[in-house]
């Protein structure tokens, strides 16, 4: 009962927030060529977490810049080869509501990138809103509940099989 109260206020708080935003139209597969650096926000699910390794491996293949966020426990678990481009967050980075805390919001606002992908299949506020906190054109995600307030362009789910819904996401990724 508790988290649904909490869930209700940190939906209220970021639609109040994020009222002002407006997810401009544009041409996709020109922005995304021209886009040279994405922040890459992780997924929770474990078996997601793992699947999701393709979209990176495809990032770095075209030479895109990448900075990955995800909670400190899961760094260990990234391939070598992405751990220096991941930036933690902890408990520590959590306000009473599960969101961002002000320190971790300033962090994220002084960085710059041209997109922002999130990994996340299943609905999560906390991955949601910080998708919004970074000045960026493209903000790419998974369709779900309330997708349409965070991103400008969503890729379909398939809420069985977390590999088919990397390898769609690739290939949406790759048409552009």
């Amino acid at each position: 009962m508790i988290e649904l109260i909490k869930d209700n206020i940190s939906r209220f708080l970021i639609s109040r927030q994020l009222k002002n935003l407006v997810l401009n139209e544009q041409d996709f597969s020109e922005t995304l060529r021209r886009s040279g650096s994405f922040l890459i926000l992780m997924p929770e699910d474990e078996k997601d977490f793992r699947a999701s390794y393709v979209v990176l491996d495809h990032l770095e293949h075209l030479n895109k810049s990448i900075k990955i966020i995800t909670r400190d426990y899961r760094i260990s678990l990234l391939p070598a080869k992405f751990r220096s481009k991941a930036t933690e967050f902890g408990i520590a980075d959590l306000n009473r509501l599960d969101l961002p805390s002000a320190k971790f919001i300033k962090k994220l606002s002084d960085m710059k990138f041209d997109g922002v992908i999130d990994l996340n299949r299943k609905d999560d506020l906390f991955y949601s809103y910080v998708s919004n906190l970074v000045n960026t054109r493209i903000r790419i995600g998974f369709a779900k509940k309330g997708a349409d307030k965070f991103y400008n362009f969503q890729i379909a789910n398939n809420d069985i099989e977390s590999d088919k819904s990397y390898s769609n996401f690739l290939n949406c990724l790759k048409m552009f």
